[in-house]
């Protein structure tokens, strides 16, 4: 690609590939201070990611859980950190939000990459997003 990916012009290429593909992911542009793409997966329970480009890369995110419903927040950083190597493509964070932290699964692209290693990054971080969910589960309540 030329010209780097911007939010906008993101969103309309992956409304565009969806209809092209009958891919089944829905997205929607979400406008505020700094627009946001979410992306609806359905065949993964209909988890929810976000994502947004601009400058260099596109970041690409999901909450895993609040970290207020975490039981051992030692045990289950380390849990996080053991995780992450096996997790590929993706990365466990914490995020401080006004209401609170949140433990995220993330993962980051060149804002320059084709359109089809974005929706492949989409799909992969579902499916480790629920994997680490799986995984941690012991640890939130």
């Amino acid at each position: 690609m030329s010209h780097p990916w911007n939010t906008e012009s993101l969103n309309d290429a992956l409304i565009a590939h969806i209809a092209e593909t009958g891919e089944a992911l829905q997205v929607h542009l979400l406008r505020g201070a700094e627009p946001v793409i979410e992306v609806i997966c359905p065949e993964q329970g209909g988890l929810a990611l976000h994502m947004t480009s601009s400058g260099v890369r596109i970041f690409v995110s999901t909450v895993l859980c609040h970290a207020d419903s975490v039981t051992d927040r030692n045990a289950f950083n380390d849990a996080c950190l053991r995780l992450n190597p096996i997790n590929p493509l993706s990365n466990i964070g914490l995020q401080s939000t006004p209401s609170g932290d949140l433990y995220t699964v993330f993962g980051e692209l060149s804002a320059r990459s084709p359109l089809i290693s974005i929706v492949e990054e989409i799909h992969v971080l579902a499916h480790n997003a629920l994997q680490a969910t799986d995984a941690l589960r012991s640890y939130i309540h």
